[in-house]
């Protein structure tokens, strides 16, 4: 299954012999091959070999066009890994195919990921500068100011022929930013445009110019060619740049992979050539081989089909259910308290509008609304979760032993002993303590705990 895949559309200064030699050297300077690589002449079939890799290279003119690359395949203790580099020169462009897949991968664990193949970093480097449609590729981030921000409102209006997706970084209206757009461009380069917003007055021009499409007010949004986008904001404290990468990476592994930049559509041009060949001088046996060829073509195209659309279904499934990915804009923004649960907030907001609409006293529209909004967002009931945890520490009559502190650790609160109480403090903030006492006064003493720790915390 495929685990990373890019399209280049490389400069027609770009020979397809320079191409080849930078395939070469992308192995050459490799500190992870085995293979012993020579400075002969590259031609159609050059092969090397070792115990456990390999590296071959192919050229063949078409009927439009020179078909050009490698594949290099190596094998590790459980499968073997393969890398495709294609690449299909015409008079007037040269777009080139990296494609990254391994033996029973699955793109949904995370894990097992592959990373950017280095030849990306090698042809955005050794030749002439790469355009994306007019959309520059390069490792540094593009900034978007007040008097720069066309070219992004036309990339999220899909009104550009880009191949590769935009992710935009917005600005919290503090000024500052969920990801560094420097540290996420590095990572994305190559399979990625990454923009920034400069100043937080941006969002609103954007949102004038785009009827609301674009990310604000921290979040990012990822803009795929085509129309479809996702917005992604998170306020736990995970790798944000890490999930952003390997979300995109498996996204584009299941996009549809360019017929003439595949290994296989090569070798079908080679085998077509041998064919004819043989038909020049075996005229009595060419009704049959045709028989054949066609017969082999339509089971082929049959695999193929079924193949792509098992591949594209599958990963659809894992890329809708990851639910930090949102392909809608966002209704609103988390605030930056830390939440005491997962979810803390928009439970408490959808309880809020819950409690409104089985109040009656809102309007016909209103109810309309809120209803609307009650049945897009799925309910958790992680603070009732979180307070049966709570509850079955507070109500022990026998104070807090060593596991009700390590279970109170794991909730988020730090256990301070002072005198004949314990104070719990939330995520070391003040703001946020409970005091307990060590040994209940009567047997109504833990109950009580836990209903004034209800109170503190989520009355409204």
């Amino acid at each position: 299954m495929i685990g990373f895949n890019t399209i280049l559309s490389l400069s027609d200064e770009t020979s397809a012999e320079d191409f080849l030699s930078l395939c070469r050297e992308w192995m050459e300077k490799s500190p992870h091959t085995s293979l012993k690589l020579d400075s002969v002449k590259i031609e159609d079939g050059l092969k090397y070999v070792s115990e456990n890799e390999t590296l071959e290279f192919a050229c063949i003119l078409g009927s439009e066009g020179t078909h050009c690359g490698v594949r290099h395949t190596k094998k590790d203790s459980d499968c073997e890994w393969r890398t495709d580099v294609i690449g299909f020169k015409t008079s007037v462009n040269f777009v080139v195919s990296i494609i990254t897949s391994k033996a029973d991968f699955n793109v949904s664990t995370y894990s097992k990921m592959p990373t950017r193949p280095h030849i990306v970093k090698l042809l955005m480097e050794k030749t002439p500068p790469i355009f994306d449609d007019d959309i520059l590729v390069q490792k540094e981030p593009k900034a978007v100011g007040v008097n720069n921000y066309h070219e992004l409102v036309s990339i999220i209006k899909n009104e550009k022929k880009n191949k590769l997706p935009v992710v935009f970084i917005s600005k919290y209206f503090s000024g500052e930013y969920l990801i560094n757009p420097a540290e996420l461009a590095k990572w994305l380069s190559g399979f990625a445009h990454v923009y920034y917003e400069t100043e937080s007055t941006v969002s609103n021009i954007l949102k004038e110019s785009t009827n609301g499409l674009n990310s604000y007010n921290g979040s990012v949004g990822i803009y795929w060619p085509g129309g479809s986008r996702n917005y992604y904001y998170s306020n736990e404290n995970v790798d944000h740049i890490l999930k952003l990468r390997l979300f995109v990476q498996k996204t584009l592994s299941s996009r549809t992979l360019l017929k003439e930049c595949r290994w296989s559509y090569i070798q079908d041009i080679k085998y077509k050539k041998r064919l004819d060949e043989y038909r020049k001088n075996n005229t009595e046996m060419t009704e049959f081989m045709e028989y054949t060829f066609n017969e082999i073509k339509i089971l082929k195209d049959r695999v193929d089909t079924l193949e792509s659309e098992n591949e594209y279904l599958t990963q659809q499934v894992e890329i809708l259910t990851d639910h930090d990915f949102s392909n809608k804009s966002t209704l609103l923004i988390k605030g930056e308290e830390r939440e005491l649960f997962k979810n803390e907030q928009l439970e408490f907001i959808l309880d809020l509008l819950q409690e409104k609409i089985s109040s009656g006293s809102c309007s016909m529209r209103m109810k309309n609304v809120i209803e609307s909004i009650l049945s897009s967002n799925n309910r958790t009931n992680n603070k009732d979760e979180f307070l049966k945890s709570i509850k079955q520490i507070l109500v022990s009559d026998r104070g807090l032993n060593k596991q009700d502190k390590k279970e109170l650790k794991r909730l988020g609160f730090d256990v301070e002993e002072s005198g004949k109480h314990y104070k719990l403090v939330y995520q070391m903030d003040d703001r946020y303590s409970f005091i307990v006492p060590k040994s209940p006064s009567d047997y109504r003493g833990p109950k009580n705990n836990f209903s004034q720790f209800k109170e503190y915390f989520f009355s409204v």
